[in-house]
Formats: C-alpha cells, sequence, structure tokens
C-alpha cells in the first residue's frame, strides 16, 4: 500500500511552511522542504548555493555540467540547473514517499505524486493585506519591499509549475483543498488538514 503524503503548494507570505511544519509536528511525520535542495546537491555533487538560486524558479542562466559516456570516450554535456534540480527533486520526492509517509512543500510534489492515491494536494492562501503583514515582519521589509517581493516569488513559482508540469498554479480545481490562512488561521488550517490526513 501507498504512504500517505501531504503536498503544500502556497503563495508567498501565505504561511504554507508554517502550516506544514506544525502538522508535521502533530502528526510525527517527516517534513521536506529546503532539506530537498540538500538532498538535491548530495546526490548530484552540484553545488548547493547554486541550486538554491534555481530552486521554484524556471529560468535558463545557470547550467550543470557533467560528462557522459558516448562509445569509448567521455564528453561534457550541459543542461540548465534549473531543469537538472527539478529532475533530481523528482527523484528524491518519489524515493522518500516510498519509505514513509511525508509532508512535502512546493516544487511541483502534487504532480510528481498525483498517480499516489493516498496524496492530498494543498494550496494555502491569503489576500495581499495577510501576506505584506507576514512578510515585512518576517524579512523586516517595508510595505512596498514586501509587495514586490511577494508578487516576483509568486509569479516566479507560477511560471516553474506551469512550465514542470500540466495544471496551472493555483487553479483550485487542481488541488484536493484550497484553505485561506488568512481567515482560519495556522491552527486551523492544520486542524483541517490533520482530520483529511486520517481519511487517506
Amino acid at each position: 500500500m501507498e504512504n500517505q503524503v501531504v503536498v503544500i503548494s502556497r503563495q508567498f507570505g501565505s504561511g504554507g511552511r508554517k502550516i506544514g511544519k506544525t502538522l508535521s509536528d502533530r502528526l510525527h511525520i517527516p517534513y521536506y522542504d529546503m532539506a530537498l535542495i540538500e538532498m538535491a546537491s548530495k546526490r548530484s555533487e552540484a553545488d548547493y548555493a547554486s541550486l538554491l538560486e534555481v530552486d521554484e524558479k524556471k529560468i535558463h542562466r545557470k547550467w550543470y555540467e557533467f560528462s557522459m559516456e558516448v562509445g569509448r570516450e567521455y564528453q561534457m554535456k550541459r543542461i540548465p540547473m534549473n531543469e537538472e534540480l527539478f529532475d533530481l527533486q523528482a527523484e528524491i520526492i518519489k524515493d522518500l514517499v516510498k519509505q514513509s509517509p511525508c509532508i512535502i512543500i512546493g516544487r511541483g510534489a502534487d504532480y510528481i505524486l498525483r498517480n499516489n492515491k493516498r496524496l492530498l494536494s494543498v494550496f494555502i492562501h491569503a489576500d495581499m493585506a495577510v501576506k505584506v503583514e507576514v512578510v515585512c515582519r518576517h524579512y523586516n521589509l517595508s510595505q512596498e519591499e514586501a509587495l514586490a517581493l511577494i508578487r516576483k516569488t509568486d509569479k516566479q513559482r507560477s511560471v516553474y509549475y506551469n512550465y514542470y508540469t500540466d495544471y496551472k498554479w493555483g487553479e483550485v480545481n487542481n488541488y484536493d483543498i484550497a484553505l485561506d490562512r488568512g481567515k482560519l488561521g495556522i491552527e486551523k488550517c492544520v486542524d483541517i488538514l490533520e482530520m483529511l490526513y486520517q481519511t487517506l
């Protein structure tokens, strides 16, 4: 039988990461977010900082070079680092879900695991005022700076997600549930997800 897995997609500043971590603590199951980049770095021997720079972004400025055997000779092959990172994270995500139930944040994991019958895909959102307040406080930014960062990050996530999956980021039909963190709060969102997790 497949393991239960909760995948959380989220708007920047909506609290998706905190909701995932709190749910992980309650359920006593692993939580994967930034650790996925570290795992990809170790698996590929690519530089962690370079992978972090392209994480959840569809850009073509950085390249990953590796040797490939062609006949009896080795040749260097170059592919965009973000392409390499997506493929590596997809492999890692599938391996992690085979090992145990878990919670995964972003990275198109809902699409990668779309055939898992015990998948709960979640989208966390909030109105802009809530997100601006959170980002101002967390990053010590002005309201104007926070607003610009939110718009930039959400655009990057949307482009990334739409490019690597057959889904549309934020489209409610692509998720099992969408939760408004601004109206519900962190704890209520976790309560709802904990209840749904028990039904998987």
